[in-house]
Order: C-alpha cells, then structure tokens, then sequence
C-alpha cells in the first residue's frame, strides 16, 4: 500500500476506482480511516481566508456610467447604479 498524503493538511489519503467526479473525472481522495471523501479542513480554511480577503478587497465605492444627455443640454450625466430607482442628472 503506498503512502500518500494531503498536501494541504498532511492526513494519509487514497484514491479508489469507485470514487470519481462526476465533473472533473478524477479520482477524489479518501480518508484512509473512514474510506470517506477526504474534506480538508485546511483548504476549507484557506478558501475562506481567500473570500474574506476577496470581499474587503472590493473598492466601496459604484462605478458611475457617464452618458452624453439627449435631453438638449449636451453635458454629460451619469446613473447611479447603487439607485436604479431615481436616475442622477449631474455635471461631471
């Protein structure tokens, strides 16, 4: 039997036939106690630190999408897109 481990947390793993991905079509790691899908607790950890960095990474500021008016005065508008209710006529 040869000795493999997750190279996330370390835990000895095993690959079976049985066990394949419906998506990928690889063989997905097994616990080698419980012959369950391996669910590393580690990568679950490092997936959420990635999200949570993603999510206050995000600039907190809309973008505004600027238009030439077509209501005769030329300038340029802009639609705030945090209100698509009420439409913003502004002056750059």
């Amino acid at each position: 039997m040869s000795s493999l481990s997750c190279r996330q947390c370390g835990h000895p793993i095993k690959y079976d036939k049985k066990h394949i991905s419906q998506r990928t079509g690889k063989k997905i790691p097994l616990d080698v106690e419980t012959n369950e899908p391996h669910g590393c607790q580690t990568r679950r950890d490092q997936q959420h630190e990635k999200e949570t960095f993603a999510e206050q990474q995000q600039p907190q500021t809309q973008q505004k999408r600027y238009f030439q008016c077509n209501k005769g005065c030329g300038q340029e508008i802009y639609f705030d897109a945090s209100n698509k209710s009420q439409q913003t006529h502004s002056l750059k």
